[in-house]
């Protein structure tokens, strides 16, 4: 039986760690946000109403403080709860990138490992473009 290459085993680890880091946050947040919902972009209990009631999406964003705000609005408001339960959907989102750029340095400084590297560099684009709304 072969060994798990180390590279491996550094990507595996920090998916883990940032996996339980954002469910603990967002559990945390997610407490905050419904303590103080006044402290928010969108009210929980007028928010899930409305989606109980049938509402569209752009009649929920209706009721915000900035109406339908677009991709990444929570950068604008952070001083609000739900601003950060959204920062933390897209760091556990995105956690494929924060722990493919140690295991790719790896892959190309220790193991040589080219081909994997390549394929790594590669899925870190596509991980950033896609954040970043360039692909949908």
């Amino acid at each position: 039986m072969k060994n798990i290459p180390y590279s491996q085993k550094i990507f595996g680890s920090v998916a883990y760690w940032l996996s339980i880091a954002c469910v603990i946050l967002a559990l945390i947040v997610t407490i905050l946000i419904l303590i103080a919902p006044t402290q928010n972009v969108l009210h929980p209990s007028t928010t899930f109403e409305m989606i109980f009631d049938g509402a569209t999406p752009e009649e929920i964003w209706a009721h915000s403080e900035s109406g339908l705000p677009g991709g990444h609005f929570y950068l604008n408001f952070m001083n609000r709860m739900d601003s950060w339960a959204m920062l933390i959907i897209v760091i556990g989102s995105a956690f494929g990138l924060f722990a493919l750029v140690p295991a790719v340095l790896y892959q190309l400084f220790k193991e040589r490992d080219w081909f994997c590297a390549g394929l790594g560099i590669v899925i870190m684009l596509l991980i950033s473009l896609s954040a970043l709304g360039v692909l949908n």
